[in-house]
């Protein structure tokens, strides 16, 4: 009889990765186990729970699994972990999809950058505990600690996230900007040192998963409707140009996300609801978020901190919160960068490109590409398909299966949103005059 997929994990857990981990003691870090081996070490159980598309959209195998052990001398010790594998690909696929950079940069990120930047600043983020990490050619995994055994957990909404919760999750963006822009203004080489082995994590091929191309494409096409259908008064020229702009996803984002200075940092770069847990208190019979912490570091780059900050307002807070709230969502955000800065560089004065109004300009830049980005993106926060990259590789959909997918899917809701995030982009162009377009020569 053939294993199902989770007994296959559970013998994998067994037979590979739990002696790998207890080789290495990092179950042992606070003290749940004794001894310097793990011959003792016993698996009184493990149990494999998979995480799906009501909790998150996700391309990985991702999974939890509950590990019972003990050494003998004491009562089992339970220890819950998260796995994150790639799915079985064909290398061409493995490669398009770019699990390699993907990976590699999870990696480093967990073992290495956010280790070494808490040990120079003596300050500790909000980021799950790394327990193991492996890249193959065609596969890769990482393992974490369960975060859910420190209450933490993803918020209920998968978009259209309330204000205390966006006000919440810029505080502590701001401080991690804040201290990585303060390590980069004292010490530069070693932030470069720390920094060079991190890889462009969507724009380092020039080709394009073909079914990705076609969202891109046809989600230009959406979001252009849209503001076509609510926002009629938007001038026509400026949405063909736009449309022209996103439809050539790799170099409109190659160039947003490229370091510019003097706005340059550390950056989550995929920073949504998607990849952030929150922590909760009740409070007159309601829970309110009080604290975030992100994960799935697989996109983390150098890059300009609106990036991140545009990113989060695009496609985790709809125009209600967005745009009614801006300037308190904004100052939060500031007020922390700005504090952890200071802090961090000990009475270096803070340097005028930090300014509100240069941060600010910044947002203004990057609003339209993180705009973009939910036109292809939203309606699979809002309406995830069920259909995993493995079953999709097998069976590709035709291209009128993706352009009819990615013109309805998340309907009315989606539309709407869209909308307004366009109208928030033109607004934008008219008010301070800019010129979204300057060196993109193909619109």
């Amino acid at each position: 009889m053939k294993e199902s997929r989770a007994e296959v994990e559970i013998e994998w857990l067994k037979n590979f990765l739990l002696p790998e981990i207890l080789k290495n003691k990092h179950f042992r870090e606070d003290n749940s186990l004794r001894g310097d081996t793990n011959d003792k070490v016993k698996i009184h159980d493990v149990q494999v729970k998979f995480i799906g598309a009501e909790e998150a959209f996700m391309l990985t195998i991702c999974y939890r699994a509950i590990i019972i052990l003990g050494d003998g001398d004491r009562r089992p010790i339970t220890n819950r972990i998260i796995v994150k594998k790639t799915p079985n690909l064909t290398q061409e696929t493995y490669d398009l999809v770019q699990f390699g950079s993907l990976f590699s940069n999870e990696i480093l990120a967990y073992n290495t950058i956010m280790p070494t930047i808490e040990k120079f600043t003596q300050r500790a983020f909000h980021i799950p505990r790394f327990y193991f990490g492996e890249m193959h050619k065609n596969s890769a995994t990482v393992v974490l600690q369960d975060f859910g055994v420190n209450s933490w957990r993803v918020a209920k909404q998968k978009t259209n996230l309330s204000l205390a919760h966006a006000l919440v999750a810029v505080s502590n963006l701001g401080t991690f900007h804040g201290t990585s822009f303060a390590i980069r203004y004292k010490n530069r080489d070693e932030f470069e040192r720390l920094t060079k082995d991190l890889r462009e994590p969507r724009f380092e091929l020039d080709e394009m998963h073909p079914v990705w191309k076609l969202m891109t494409t046809y989600g230009a096409e959406r979001i252009v409707k849209a503001a076509q259908k609510y926002y009629p008064d938007i001038d026509e020229e400026f949405l063909r140009r736009y449309q022209r702009l996103i439809e050539n996803y790799v170099e409109f984002g190659r160039k947003m996300v490229a370091p510019v200075e003097p706005l340059v940092t550390l950056c989550h770069g995929d920073y949504l609801r998607n990849n952030l847990a929150f922590k909760y208190e009740e409070s007159n019979g309601t829970e309110e978020p009080i604290d975030s912490l992100m994960f799935d570091l697989q996109t983390i780059r150098v890059s300009s901190p609106m990036l991140d900050f545009a990113t989060f307002l695009s496609l985790s807070t709809y125009a209600a919160v967005r745009r009614t709230h801006f300037d308190q969502i904004f100052d939060e955000y500031y007020e922390k960068l700005i504090a952890a800065f200071k802090k961090t560089a000990q009475g270096a004065e803070v340097p005028h490109f930090l300014s509100r109004e240069s941060i600010l300009r910044e947002y203004w830049r990057l609003f339209p590409y993180t705009a973009s980005i939910a036109s292809h993106f939203l309606m699979q926060l809002v309406d995830q398909n069920i259909i995993s990259i493995e079953e999709a590789s097998a069976q590709p959909p035709t291209p009128e299966e993706v352009r009819e997918d990615t013109l309805q899917r998340g309907g009315e809701e989606v539309d709407r949103e869209l909308s307004n995030l366009l109208k928030e982009v033109y607004d934008l162009v008219q008010e301070h005059k800019l010129d979204i377009f300057k060196g993109f020569n193909y619109v």
